[in-house]
């Protein structure tokens, strides 16, 4: 059964990688979310320009050494509230530090299992979006 249009998540997916690319986004698809994707962050954030993302899902290291985080610095101009997470082969302490002052819901290990990556994403999003319910407004 098709999931229903009108509540899909919009994702915007960002890997260099082109069997990622073609793989992962179908898998992500069937699980209920509205895929965009770029391989460079260039592309990346030209597609933030264009549109609004509930979840980025980001390579650390798209054409550099944690170049990702120029995407997530990006999408938390805009949209402070979108759900960030980073995709990593290779996790160290001090891309973790980076990723903390820049405000990364969470990272996950390459390779992963998509569907597992797809029911984190669902969760983290839920997170999120409690807290956002949660916060008081400001006048």
């Amino acid at each position: 059964m098709e999931p229903d249009r009108t509540i899909l998540k919009r994702l915007l997916f960002v890997d260099d990688e082109p069997a990622i690319r073609k793989t992962l986004p179908v898998i992500l698809r069937k699980s209920g979310f509205a895929v965009t994707v770029a391989a460079t962050v260039s592309g990346a954030l030209d597609e933030i320009r264009k549109q609004q993302f509930d979840i980025v899902l980001c390579d650390l290291n798209i054409e550099g050494v944690s170049d990702g985080f120029e995407v997530v610095r990006a999408i938390r101009a805009i949209d402070p509230d979108c759900v960030a997470v980073m995709l990593t082969a290779h996790p160290d302490m001090q891309s973790a530090i980076e990723g903390i002052r820049h405000g990364v819901d969470d990272y996950i290990l390459k390779p992963t299992d998509p569907n597992t990556l797809a029911a984190l994403l669902a969760k983290t999003l839920s997170k999120r979006e409690s807290i956002t319910e949660r916060r008081p407004l400001s006048y």
